[in-house]
């Protein structure tokens, strides 16, 4: 047999399944006070996003090959007015389809990252920001450059590429689970 404590409810007193209004008041409140500022201090994505890609122009910087922006594409890119080479730090990946990630070895703000199909003769490049946005759009078909403002589709594709960088050069680690 099981005697109720004292001050406890007992399990004799039948249940309506109802909250006092007053209880429930307070428990609602309680919601919103813990729950509202948690999900306001979450941050976005895409923050840790712009962090990511920042800690990639680092990386670059402090461990990417020494290269150079051609001439031409560093004009059409207007990184080089008088058409000069560009001092960059790069990483790259040959394949079928080359892709490199360069940040200018003096001005750390233009950040290239471009990629070619040498089977198709064509190559584009992204003049983006320190924040990762398209400044200036290159593309060059059958040896012939032109440059054009960013279209939505070539927003797309840098989104693309930016995150293929990103996701390579700062890994995200997996979550550690604790066993106990």
């Amino acid at each position: 047999m099981m005697l109720p404590m004292e001050g406890a409810l007992s399990s004799s007193r039948p249940s309506t399944g109802k909250m006092p209004k007053g209880l429930r008041l307070a428990a609602t409140l309680t919601l919103a006070v813990v729950a509202f500022p948690s999900a306001y201090s979450q941050k976005p994505s895409t923050s840790n996003t712009q962090q990511r890609f920042a800690l990639a122009v680092n990386k670059t910087l402090e461990q990417g090959h020494d290269a150079s922006l051609p001439p031409h594409i560093s004009h059409l890119l207007g990184i080089s007015p008088d058409e000069q080479r560009v001092p960059v730090k790069q990483f790259a990946d040959m394949g079928q389809t080359v892709r490199g990630f360069e940040v200018s070895a003096e001005k750390h703000d233009d950040i290239v990252i471009f990629v070619e199909n040498p089977s198709q003769r064509e190559s584009i490049f992204f003049l983006i920001s320190a924040r990762g946005s398209a400044r200036r759009v290159v593309s060059v078909k059958a040896g012939v450059g032109y440059d054009r403002v960013p279209t939505a589709a070539d927003r797309k594709e840098l989104t693309t590429e930016k995150q293929y960088w990103i996701d390579r050069l700062v890994p995200v680690a997996p979550l550690q689970t604790s066993k106990h």
